[in-house]
């Protein structure tokens, strides 16, 4: 019997889950991403001194089969619970103990957590595509994978829109409503503050700091949204000057603060879903998944991969008995 086949355009959770799905049940699966690594919002940056996440800064889950998902990586050694040093609130104000209820963070590369959902499936790195069409993908340097039974885009919906041309039904269905909210994320360093491993600000400016496992005293600090919307445009250097400067302010610090990196998610929170876990075009085969499609956060875009995997399972089942 024939392999069933599958390309998919993005190496993010939606994408190597619904990758992994298939590829456990005997599909051959292409992923292409034009990064050097797997993780979208879950990718590292790799220091010196260790690693850090510019990214989705905690794991959390709602609902089963993610929540079994984050208790094996638990099992693993991959995930350990955020308990604990969880402080909010501002030095100007006070600063008070909180919780984060089934939070987890990683303890291995978040990138390291999405490439093993691929379960097999063919990885390849710095391979931009520049066109979907039916059962085919076009790259940017013009080579073609075609004959797949299902091809399957997993970025956001921004990045997919020029990428559907030749698939008006799909794309228009984008455009319709594809809108997103950027955070500003930067790593830096710090003396004095708190003794804390996550700080919540009560601020307009700034609203997390997370302290990185491997980082050696490295936090991530992510900005609000208002924050990025109000320095959408700026350079990284600005927004860095902007970010450190409000920082020493909440943190009540008398020493400058180092920023050692600065990334811009231009599209880190969907504000709207298309109402399911996927979009498709039956007759041009081609799907669509990920958060902006199913709804804001990492658990909702690995579901989204998952439940694409299992209609795609299913309906090979119903017509092999038909």
């Amino acid at each position: 019997m024939t392999k069933l086949r599958a390309g998919i355009v993005g190496a993010g959770i939606s994408g190597a889950s619904c990758a992994g799905a298939l590829a456990a049940a005997g599909w051959t699966v292409d992923i292409f991403d034009r990064a050097r690594g797997a993780g979208g919002r879950l990718s590292t940056r790799r220091m010196e001194d260790g690693w850090a996440t510019l990214g989705s800064p905690f794991l959390s889950a709602k609902r089963e089969p993610f929540r079994s998902q984050l208790r094996e990586w638990v099992r693993q050694g991959w995930l350990e619970p955020v308990r604990g040093n969880i402080w909010r609130g501002r030095a100007t104000v006070s600063w008070t103990q909180a919780q984060l209820q089934n939070h987890f963070r990683p303890l291995i590369e978040p990138s390291q957590l999405v490439r093993s959902l691929m379960n097999g499936a063919h990885f390849h790195t710095l391979a931009p595509v520049a066109r979907i069409e039916p059962r085919t993908l076009v790259l940017e340097n013009g080579e073609t994978h075609g004959g797949y039974d299902c091809v399957i885009c997993s970025v956001p919906g921004p990045q997919a829109i020029p990428l559907l041309e030749g698939l008006p039904r799909l794309r228009e269905r984008l455009l319709d409503d594809s809108r997103y909210r950027p955070v500003w994320s930067f790593l830096m360093r710090w003396e004095g503050g708190p003794g804390a491993e996550v700080i919540q600000f009560d601020d307009e400016l700034l609203n997390l700091a997370v302290s990185q496992i491997k980082g050696g005293g490295l936090w991530a600090v992510h900005s609000t949204h208002a924050f990025a919307e109000t320095y959408l445009d700026a350079g990284k250097e600005e927004a860095s000057t902007r970010a450190a400067s409000a920082l020493m302010g909440l943190l009540g610090l008398p020493w400058p603060v180092e920023v050692e990196a600065a990334h811009l998610w231009k599209m880190a929170l969907p504000t709207s879903q298309q109402g399911g876990f996927w979009l498709g075009d039956r007759e041009n085969r081609v799907a669509l998944i990920g958060d902006g499609i199913a709804g804001a956060g990492v658990e909702r875009a690995w579901e989204s991969g998952i439940r694409l995997a299992q209609a795609l399972m299913q309906a090979e089942a119903e017509l092999a008995t038909s």
